[in-house]
C-alpha cells in the first residue's frame, strides 16, 4: 500500500490496495495514520460488493444507522430505496448532522455509476482555516458557540444558508432539527483544532444573537478562511472511486446541480473514528 498526498489543502490517494480483500495489520495501521495525517483518503478503480465497503469504513469506527434503520443509503438521481433526502440542487458546504447533538465523525461516498457531467464532491480543510487565523481571532473564537440548524419542511429547495431569521411564518425553532457547538472544536483523535461553522447549517454565533451584524461579520471573516481556494478540493468521481473523509474537520459541498445523467454513490457514516 502507498500513500500519495493529493495536490491541496487535504487528502491523500491509497494506490495498491484491493479493497475486496481485508487489509493485512501493516497496511491497516498505514491506512489508519494517513486518515489521521491527512483527514481524507481516496482509493481509485475499485470494483466492490457492498460487504467491501463496509469492511473497509468500518477499520476507522463503527457504521451510524440512520433514523429508517439502515447503515448504508444513497446519494442518487435513481428511484432506490434509501436514497438521501438531498435533492438534485447544488449545495453548500457543510458537515454532516452539524444540527445534531452528536455530529457524524465521518462519512464516505462510494461511486457506483457516475457520467461524466456528474458534479465533483468539493472539500474544505477546517484545521487548515483554524490554523491560518491569527492567534487573537483564534482566542476569541475558541470561547464562543454556534446555532446550527436544518428546516425538513424546505431543507435543499435553493441551497440557501439556514438561518433562524429565514424561518416561514408560523414555523419556530421547535419546528427544526437544531444544536449548539463550539465554533471551534477539539478532534477526539488527533487534539488538533477545526473550525465548526458552515455556510449551509450554520444560523449564527450565539453569544452576538440571530439577528447580530457583528456576529454575522465575524462568520464571514471564518468562512473566507474555509472557502478560499487554496484551502479547498474537488473530487471529479470516475466508477469506482471511494472517498472517505473526517466530517469533523473536513466540510464539503456537492458543487453543482445533478442532471438527468447518471450520479449514484453509496453512503456510509461513521459514528465514531475509533480504533
Amino acid at each position: 500500500m502507498e500513500i500519495v498526498p493529493l495536490e491541496g489543502p487535504l487528502g491523500a490517494e491509497v494506490r495498491g490496495a484491493d479493497l475486496t480483500k481485508p487489509l493485512d495489520d501493516a497496511d491497516l495501521a498505514t491506512m489508519r495514520r494517513a486518515f489521521a495525517d491527512h483527514l481524507m483518503l481516496v482509493v481509485k478503480g475499485q470494483q466492490l460488493e457492498g460487504e467491501d465497503h463496509d469492511r473497509f469504513i468500518k477499520y476507522l469506527g463503527p457504521l451510524e444507522t440512520f433514523d429508517n434503520g439502515a447503515q448504508v443509503q444513497f446519494m442518487t438521481n435513481k428511484k432506490v430505496e434509501n436514497a438521501a433526502e438531498a435533492g438534485n440542487a447544488r449545495l453548500l458546504f457543510h458537515n454532516d448532522g452539524a444540527y445534531r447533538p452528536n455530529p457524524r465523525a465521518g462519512t464516505s461516498l462510494y461511486a457506483l455509476e457516475v457520467s461524466p457531467t456528474s458534479p465533483p464532491t468539493s472539500f474544505a480543510n477546517g484545521v487548515r482555516a483554524y490554523e491560518s487565523l491569527s492567534p487573537e481571532l483564534q482566542e476569541e473564537i475558541e470561547k464562543l458557540t454556534a446555532f446550527h440548524m436544518l428546516d425538513l419542511e424546505d431543507p435543499y429547495g435553493e441551497s440557501n444558508r439556514q438561518l433562524v431569521t429565514d424561518l416561514r411564518p408560523g414555523r419556530t425553532i421547535d419546528d427544526i432539527r437544531k444544536a449548539t457547538h463550539p465554533v471551534v472544536i477539539t478532534l477526539p483523535h488527533s487534539g488538533r483544532k477545526a473550525l465548526f461553522v458552515s455556510e449551509f447549517y450554520t444560523s449564527h454565533i450565539v453569544e452576538f444573537g440571530e439577528s447580530s451584524e457583528e456576529g454575522e461579520a465575524l462568520l464571514q471573516k471564518l468562512f473566507a478562511a474555509l472557502y478560499t481556494e487554496d484551502n479547498t478540493y474537488s473530487h471529479h468521481y470516475s466508477n469506482g472511486d471511494l472517498v472517505v473523509w473526517d466530517n469533523l474537520a473536513v466540510q464539503h459541498a456537492r458543487s453543482g446541480a445533478v442532471d438527468d445523467n447518471p450520479r449514484h454513490l453509496r453512503r456510509l457514516v461513521l459514528r465514531s473514528v475509533d480504533w
